[in-house]
């Protein structure tokens, strides 16, 4: 599957021309596939919230008898037509793809990375960077600490052969290794990255070692960086906000007994993994993987949340009509 990604990805790259932007389209094209799933799993959450007094019922006539209770669950759930783990099923979808995803950004990285020194070393000129907005090499991380080109020190040393790949050999990986120690890198690289500018700092992160470049003044911060941090900061936002709007609005009384629901356990968004430490995992990651990888984490936050928003506009809508439907069947 990652060579399957990367292979699209490069597709789409032939056409749009930029790798930021690819990714942000590639991460659309994704979502869209997901639509139907996804709104499969809002109609059914929003089908057991509207069964909930009879769940309660259920749970204080038979709160005494477990399994009574749940041969009853499952008959209500049967005759309502109502699946109370398809609420599950994008997660259990989206998160293979999020990791296949991650693979892909780190394997075209690193090969984007080894190729690019290895033509730096052939032709003795700056390479042309993929660049996206603000920031300068899409497979750098988007930090201001970090560098345009990769560093001396850098996490280039942690790349591994790979057989699948024909850039990722030992013997290229040595090789760009090497020259990133020679005085020819060193006079290419601080044409946009100064080595009296930064001082380099390795930082231990489970089996993450980014070595970040922390800058000697504010102007070689901003001249020099690849980025600004925005990326991450997005990610965390976007997943918080996304997960608010994905449990939807609560009465009083369906807070008041949401350790109970049945509606709120279906909804994994719920826990308080997706409420708090998903975020902060959001911006751990993207703060210490490429900004490639961390503009397709963002994007797939903005537009599910637009998705989001627009599924339950209609479904508002639909509960609008049916409402009203049934007020004049009444009043006749």
């Amino acid at each position: 599957m990652t060579s399957l990604f990367i292979n699209l990805l490069t597709w789409i790259n032939k056409i749009v021309g930029n790798y930021g932007w690819s990714i942000v389209v590639f991460t659309l094209v994704i979502r869209l596939v997901l639509l139907p799933l996804d709104i499969k799993s809002k109609k059914s959450m929003r089908a057991i919230s509207k069964i909930q007094p009879k769940l309660q019922a259920l749970q204080k006539k038979y709160a005494n008898d477990k399994d009574k209770l749940n041969q009853k669950t499952m008959e209500l759930y049967r005759k309502e037509h109502v699946s109370p783990t398809s609420g599950c099923l994008p997660m259990l979808i989206s998160l293979p793809i999020l990791w296949i995803m991650f693979s892909a950004m780190r394997t075209l990285g690193n090969e984007y990375t080894i190729q690019m020194i290895l033509d730096m070393k052939n032709t003795g000129e700056l390479p042309t960077l993929q660049n996206w907005l603000w920031i300068k090499n899409v497979f750098q991380p988007d930090s201001f600490a970090a560098t345009i080109l990769p560093a001396v020190n850098s996490t280039l040393s942690i790349i591994r052969p790979s057989n699948a790949s024909a850039v990722l050999t030992a013997e290229n990986i040595a090789t760009a290794v090497e020259y990133l120690k020679s005085t020819e890198y060193s006079a290419l690289a601080a044409q946009v990255m100064p080595a009296s500018a930064f001082s380099v700092v390795t930082l231990n992160l489970l089996f993450v070692r980014p070595t970040m470049m922390l800058p000697n003044s504010l102007a070689n911060l901003f001249q020099y960086g690849n980025g600004l941090f925005i990326l991450p900061l997005l990610a965390g936002a976007s997943q918080f906000l996304m997960t608010k709007i994905m449990n939807g609005k609560q009465t009083p009384e369906q807070k008041e007994q949401a350790q109970q629901s049945a509606a709120e356990q279906s909804n994994p968004m719920n826990s308080p993994v997706m409420k708090w430490f998903f975020p902060i995992f959001s911006v751990w990651i993207c703060a210490t993987s490429n900004a490639a990888f961390s503009i397709y984490w963002m994007a797939a936050n903005v537009i599910q949340i637009v998705q989001q928003l627009a599924v339950n506009y209609w479904f508002d809508r639909q509960d609008a009509k049916e409402a009203a439907a049934a007020q004049d069947t009444d009043d006749r």
